[in-house]
């Protein structure tokens, strides 16, 4: 799954500049009026809209991308619901008044993708933090026990990002799911199954390696931890998903299960 590197580096640019600490704990106050006008100034809602209708003709691959960088950037608002009601159709007016809730695929699609980035910011700070942090005269990072909590924490983090890119790249390929029948089905609910279940232990790996400093408002770690709590129960807990995983491969039997997950 290829997405446009342009779209990619002003995602990056945007979000690293604007969206700092300070912006952050602001826009918890006063809303994502400002954050939200200036990603629909550079078009990022219209990704999802062919360039006929006068969007930016993107893919789902490049839907990824901002929806990733939301979860990895914290970003307030309905930034990734808004991009996929403008691609549905929607006007910006719509689209926005409508964010709050999205057809159950699409919407633990969106999930998978913001809590795959957010794992991936708990990681980065956790591993900047244990290598600037001493303890006893060394970096705490260089304590075996420490060392074990962040690989495993990286894996998670991988995991989740992985099986968001894989549910992306078949969405892509097959459109979006309706029902459990449609071909994008499966990958759409692993996704959001196994980030739902992973969020769990990445934010208690994350907070357990900052220790009490990573609980205070100053420090800005709730930004990632709080949202992905709220997140692994929207559009399906990991248990729901996982039932109705099950139910769809008891269904199709062994091996067409087994085709679906390595095709």
């Amino acid at each position: 799954m290829t997405s446009d590197s342009l779209l990619l580096d002003t995602v990056e640019r945007l979000f690293s500049e604007l969206l700092t600490p300070e912006y952050l704990a602001g826009a918890e106050r006063s809303g994502a009026g400002e954050f939200l006008a200036l990603a629909g100034e550079i078009g990022l809602d219209t990704v999802l809209v062919g360039q006929e209708e006068g969007g930016y003709g993107g893919s789902w691959s490049d839907a990824f991308v901002i929806a990733e960088a939301c979860g990895r950037h914290a970003a307030p608002g309905h930034l990734p619901e808004i991009m996929v009601r403008r691609g549905m159709g929607e006007s910006a007016e719509q689209a926005e008044r409508r964010s709050g809730s999205l057809p159950l695929p699409a919407g633990a699609l969106l999930r998978s993708a913001q809590m795959a980035g957010a794992a991936q910011a708990l990681l980065e700070r956790s591993v900047r933090y244990c290598g600037e942090r001493e303890q006893f005269g060394r970096p705490v990072g260089r304590f075996q026990a420490v060392q074990q909590q962040l690989a495993e924490l990286a894996g998670y983090a991988a995991c989740m990002q992985a099986a968001s890119r894989r549910a992306f790249a078949e969405v892509q390929r097959h459109g979006m799911p309706a029902g459990e029948d449609d071909p994008a089905w499966l990958a759409v609910a692993i996704a959001k199954c196994r980030c739902s279940e992973l969020a769990h232990p990445v934010t208690q790996i994350a907070h357990g390696v900052h220790g009490a400093i990573g609980f205070t408002e100053e420090f800005g770690l709730q930004f990632f931890s709080l949202p992905l709590w709220r997140w692994r129960a929207e559009y399906g807990r990991h248990t729901d998903w996982a039932l109705a995983i099950g139910r769809r491969a008891i269904a199709d039997g062994p091996n067409a299960t087994w085709a679906a997950l390595t095709r």
